[in-house]
């Protein structure tokens, strides 16, 4: 039997993301997590995810999007996982445009360092997917 491998730790991963994409009234981000490193690693779960505003306050932690299981996912070096993270242009309450876009601050899966992206998104009812 193979020995385990290890989680990844923030110093094997890059983590990159795409534009935003709009399709009608919902928003897309897809964000990457690329195996830098020189041996292979595991990713757990969900990244974690918050909507800030410009000096750095939590307007939202993202919500989970509910799947039958956490994924549990092999990087070999130069490998990527992906997660998407969806959000509402349109306040639910209201039927009005979300009035407020936070930056985007992505953890990876099990690790707690914060890496802020080169996106925003609207804050109303976001969520984000298991690493696939």
């Amino acid at each position: 039997m193979p020995a385990e491998l290890g989680l990844c730790t923030d110093a094997d991963l890059a983590i990159a993301n795409g534009d935003v994409e709009s399709a009608d009234t919902m928003r897309r981000l897809a964000v990457s997590f690329k195996n830098t490193s020189t041996h292979p690693c595991t990713l757990v779960g969900y990244p974690g995810v918050d909507l800030v505003t410009a000096a750095g306050g939590v307007l939202v932690h993202v919500d989970r999007r509910p799947a039958a299981a956490a994924h549990r996912l092999t990087l070999n070096p130069g490998d990527t996982a992906n997660a998407d993270i969806q959000a509402s242009a349109i306040d639910t309450a209201s039927g009005k445009s979300c009035a407020r876009i936070g930056t985007v601050v992505v953890t990876a899966p099990g690790i707690d360092v914060p890496h802020t992206l080169n996106a925003a998104l609207p804050i109303c009812s976001a969520t984000v997917s298991s690493v696939d």
